[in-house]
């Protein structure tokens, strides 16, 4: 590689050299040489001009390889090569969490269709008596209308107007009627006499 440069460096003088004494005999003789003479002078400088732009093009590639050649080792440790750059992972959009899912809203009218069916419930008894012992509990006597419904063990509703105000589980049956124990806890409001009894309605 030095060699080259040496010779490329002496090259380049010597062209400049060869030009620079052309352009001076041509300076001194210019008055005296014929136009067609001038013109080959002209043309040599041209070449010589030429000639030194290619050698200046190839000196810088020399040169450009020269530095490549220095920055190669420096790419790994001991003339190995570097490990090669891991391709960075996508980026995997996290998966999308199920959308809450709301209760089902009640149907429309469920209430109204549901005091529409215990306005409609057929009357089984009717309350005579309401007592509240607190010893033995709270209790009711019946009047049994449907003998069929009230027996031993049934769930009666207390109705009124359209509204169930507890529920009764019947105890003993007679033929004077029936007794039933206070199935659930009655709020402010207490079963009274003459509040009806009906079977628990069923809402389609």
């Amino acid at each position: 590689m030095d060699t080259i440069k040496i010779l490329l460096g002496v090259t380049v003088a010597l062209l400049l050299g060869a030009l620079a004494m052309s352009w001076k005999g041509f300076q001194r003789e210019q008055r005296q040489v014929p136009p067609a003479e001038l013109a080959e002078v002209q043309r040599q400088i041209d070449e010589i001009r030429i000639e030194q732009e290619r050698l200046k093009i190839e000196r810088e590639r020399v040169l450009l390889g020269e530095a490549g050649a220095v920055a190669a080792p420096a790419s790994g440790a001991a003339g190995l090569p570097l490990p090669a750059t891991p391709p960075l992972e996508e980026a995997v959009p996290a998966e999308a969490a199920p959308a809450p899912v709301a209760p089902p809203l009640p149907a429309a009218g469920q209430d109204e269709l549901r005091a529409q069916a215990i306005a409609a419930a057929a009357v089984v008894g009717k309350i005579t008596e309401w007592v509240e012992n607190p010893e033995i509990g709270s209790f009711a006597t019946l009047e049994v209308v449907v003998p069929a419904s009230v027996k031993a063990g049934t769930i009666l509703c207390v109705r009124r107007n359209s509204g169930i105000l507890g529920r009764l589980k019947v105890g003993e049956v007679s033929a004077e009627g029936a007794i039933a124990n206070a199935g659930s806890e009655f709020g402010a409001v207490k079963p009274a006499v003459g509040d009806e009894l009906i079977l628990e309605p069923v809402v389609e």
